[in-house]
């Protein structure tokens, strides 16, 4: 009898630990495959919802998470542009609000897109709101030269939002 209940107990822990394993399995090949992988499994690792998700999980975690960054971007970009005084910074964020308010749309758009299914759908607005902070990037290709705090939130909303392509084409 006792023998019975430890083979039990041996094999609920077998599932238990192949299952866990299954779900770590899925983050690190989604991560593997995003452009910034050191911020994709930082992110995903590091949200207590990820823990037993699917890739639609992800992806609503994911969306989730860009969004809220790219809110913070744009709340940091409003504070550089108020605090500039050179006139072609205060043009460049100017521009660069406009980017983070269009990126800001897209990804709004975004969880209806996932809970519909349309996952091409979900490709295109996400696609289009990953060329915004890069949009805004772009304008500060010669001096004066764009603030390291922008540079360093650009980056991690591109990443986030890298998450959400590399699952929209693994859902299509």
């Amino acid at each position: 009898m006792a023998l019975s209940y430890m083979f039990l107990l041996v094999s609920l822990l077998s599932i238990s630990f192949t299952l866990t394993n299954v779900r770590a399995d899925l983050i690190s090949d989604v991560c593997s495959k995003a452009l910034k992988p050191a911020i994709c499994l930082s992110a995903l690792r590091g949200d207590s919802r990820s823990k037993g998700a699917n890739l639609e999980g992800l992806a609503a975690i994911s969306i989730d998470l860009s969004l809220k960054n790219m809110q913070s971007a744009h709340d940091l970009v409003n504070t550089l542009l108020k605090q500039a005084t050179d006139p072609k910074l205060k043009t460049r964020y100017s521009s660069c609000l406009e980017n983070y308010n269009d990126g800001i749309d897209e990804l709004r758009g975004l969880p209806a897109l996932l809970k519909s299914g349309d996952y091409s759908g979900l490709n295109i607005h996400a696609s289009a709101a990953l060329d915004d902070p890069s949009t805004c990037d772009d304008n500060f290709s010669g001096p004066p030269v764009e603030a390291p705090q922008l540079k360093a939130a650009s980056d991690k909303v591109q990443g986030l939002i890298s998450i959400i392509l590399v699952i929209s084409n693994q859902l299509k």
